[in-house]
């Protein structure tokens, strides 16, 4: 009995202090989520929640944005500068008041009456009572342990989002880099299919070009302007996403960007045991794991005390109409003969149930594209190189061997054409196969959690000339009439 009036002695003092304090500030929690990605990606988020803070960041922002952008740059402005993941930063906020709400007891409630008698000499009687729910102070502890569990989920659960956003941002810049590549690409062939055209229609008036051939060198040049302007809208629409991304506005959205692509590394990473350790690393798993622990505790919570559902003791004063004062405790139980919080444990029980199906799915589901990445990865990066290494010379070679032969009349205008195309054509697949290798490779650091393990450094091997499309003035004057 000591040791009973000990503890509820002890949770009455800490209920007290805990009701005693100020509402928690709601970045409490937010170094938890710094920490968790602190060796996963190349930044560390930010939440500013006062106006230095803000202003900050806004400095922080305008450094970045004041030199061309890569990767990196555009990654830690969208973790600092993104809304929509300061939004997710607020769920940490909700958690925290769970937590202070499970550290404090319900109010007691005060109540009282009086009754006036019907005739003289009596006295009008009063009653007043005092109580408190008692099975909410002695299932304190394990509320308050499974609030703490839900803060540690939701601080998993925004670090994990915080990974997501960089992996994205990532993706859109590749795309936003590849889309401005190619464009000026294009916008180098349109020139040069301009001049070409204009050179044809000197020589066709000159009588060296019959007026076939100068139709096909027109219709190339128109050809290129619609793939330039196309190219161009496109790149104008991807920029404008990126910019949503970054949570850029104004004068913020004029910034410019590395224009070009980076190269393929020297090396892959290990990837023998890449499967184990997004298992290990994956906070969006780590997070459903600790989801279930919480609907378990839940789920025992209820079962423990199923037999007491309500009970509140205080004090009683009473006074009759006789004038006599009645003081003593009062205890008020809920009989569970009806309801002993069975739809309360179906339902924590079937939710504990889905989320483990949810946890394991997640886990197949990650090894499957861990597996699937990995293997992308190296047929791209096989690809890319064999682009760079042997298409791409042998297509320059042809459009340079079918040039002299065009020069001496050996093919006709419809041959060269044909050359510079599939040149043009194997060229915007080697961008495009660039690209591709590096979102899978940002796709698989995703799938794996983090950053790959043991990452190479970039090569320091030429990206291929773009393919030069039309012929220079002195090839044009030798042009015969085919």
């Amino acid at each position: 009995m000591r040791h009973i009036r000990g503890r509820l002695s002890a949770l009455l003092a800490l209920s007290t202090m805990a009701f005693g304090c100020a509402a928690t500030a709601p970045d409490r929690d937010f170094k938890g989520v710094q920490d968790a990605v602190a060796h996963r990606t190349t930044t560390a988020p930010m939440w500013p929640t006062s106006q230095e803070a803000e202003d900050a960041i806004d400095a922080r922002v305008s450094a970045l944005l004041a030199q061309p952008l890569d990767a990196d740059a555009a990654v830690e402005i969208a973790l600092l500068n993104n809304r929509r993941l300061r939004a997710e930063y607020a769920r940490l906020g909700f958690a925290q008041a769970d937590l202070l709400e499970a550290s404090q007891l319900e109010n007691p409630a005060l109540t009282a009456s009086a009754g006036f008698p019907r005739g003289a000499p009596g006295a009008t009687a009063f009653d007043f009572g005092l109580t408190l729910n008692i099975v909410r102070l002695l299932t304190m502890p394990a509320r308050q342990e499974i609030a703490t569990a839900q803060v540690d989920a939701a601080t998993l659960s925004v670090a994990d989002e915080v990974i997501r956003i960089s992996g994205q941002t990532r993706l859109l810049f590749l795309d936003v880099q590849a889309a401005e590549n190619l464009s000026a690409m294009l916008r180098q062939i349109a020139v040069a299919a301009d001049t070409s055209a204009e050179l044809a229609r000197r020589v066709q008036a000159a009588g060296n070009m019959s007026e076939l051939a100068l139709a096909n060198h027109e219709s190339l040049y128109e050809q290129a302007r619609v793939d330039y302007a196309r190219s161009a809208a496109d790149a104008a629409d991807l920029r404008e996403r990126l910019n949503a991304q970054l949570g850029l506005w104004a004068t913020h959205t004029h910034w410019s960007i590395v224009d070009h692509l980076p190269e393929l590394p020297t090396g892959e990473p290990g990837m023998a045991d890449l499967e184990s350790l997004a298992i290990r690393q994956r906070l969006d798993l780590a997070a459903a794991a600790k989801e279930v622990e919480v609907l378990a505790k839940a789920a025992g919570l209820q079962r423990d005390w199923r037999s007491i559902l309500t009970t509140d003791v205080g004090f009683l004063a009473s006074r009759d109409t006789d004038g006599q004062w009645v003081l003593g405790p009062q205890v008020s139980i809920e009989l569970p003969i009806f309801n002993q919080r069975q739809p309360s444990i179906a339902r924590l029980d079937a939710a504990r149930l889905q989320a483990e199906a949810n946890l394991e799915a997640l886990a197949i589901e990650t090894r499957a594209d861990v597996r699937r990445l990995r293997d992308r990865l190296y047929a791209l990066r096989y690809e890319a190189e064999h682009y760079r290494d042997a298409i791409l010379p042998l297509r320059q070679r042809i459009t340079e061997l079918t040039q002299r032969e065009y020069n001496y009349m050996l093919v006709d205008t419809f041959d060269l054409l044909s050359a510079r195309r599939e040149e043009i054509a194997a060229y915007r697949s080697y961008l495009s196969t660039i690209h591709d290798y590096w979102a899978t490779r940002a796709e698989l650091e995703r799938a794996v959690g983090g950053r790959l393990p043991a990452d190479s450094t970039g090569s320091d091997a030429p990206t291929p000339a773009s393919p030069a499309p039309a012929a220079n003035d002195s090839e044009m004057q030798h042009m015969g009439d085919h």
